[in-house]
């Protein structure tokens, strides 16, 4: 039997409302926004293991300031670049990542949004979403087999997801 879901739609949301609370306590009025993303944003979706997170902040001088105080609640930052920071942590079997993005790069706020808000909106393409991943981690041959047929579809909803977005 695959386990379909490891923790309950609430617990992600409340995991997620408590670890924006500690960056909004280190960072303060340098976070303008913080969205969750990510499959653990929409309630019903398998295969949890992730909450994604993404504090949009005035500028990333604001973060690398308060690398130390990041790292002391147990993020290791696994990239940093032009366009983002990335934290992660390991909690509770689960993984947490950070995805640090700048308010002037609103374009990419709306793109990590889009899957979220397309899913939660169209009852149809998240059934499907799940048909598709159940199906996918059955019948997948190993860790790569599934990797490769997830982003094959994903590439596929971003289409949809696009051409919906373009009707509001």
């Amino acid at each position: 039997m695959i386990k379909n879901t490891p923790r309950s739609f609430l617990e992600y949301r409340t995991l997620f409302i408590e670890e924006s609370k500690q960056l909004i306590e280190i960072l303060g009025n340098a976070i303008t926004e913080i969205h969750q993303y990510g499959s653990s944003a929409v309630e019903g979706l398998p295969f949890i293991d992730e909450i994604n997170i993404m504090p949009v902040v005035k500028h990333y001088r604001h973060v690398e300031k308060q690398m130390e105080a990041i790292e002391a609640q147990g993020f290791t930052c696994v990239e940093q670049s032009s366009d983002c920071i990335i934290h992660e942590k390991k909690s509770g079997g689960q993984s947490i990542q950070i995805r640090w993005v700048e308010q002037n790069d609103m374009k990419q706020v709306k793109s990590l949004l889009l899957f979220r808000d397309y899913l939660r909106q169209n009852v149809s393409a998240k059934e499907q979403y799940i048909h598709f991943l159940l199906k996918n981690k059955q019948q997948a041959k190993d860790e790569m087999e599934f990797q490769l047929k997830e982003i094959e579809y994903m590439l596929q909803l971003k289409k949809e997801a696009e051409e919906w977005q373009k009707r509001f």
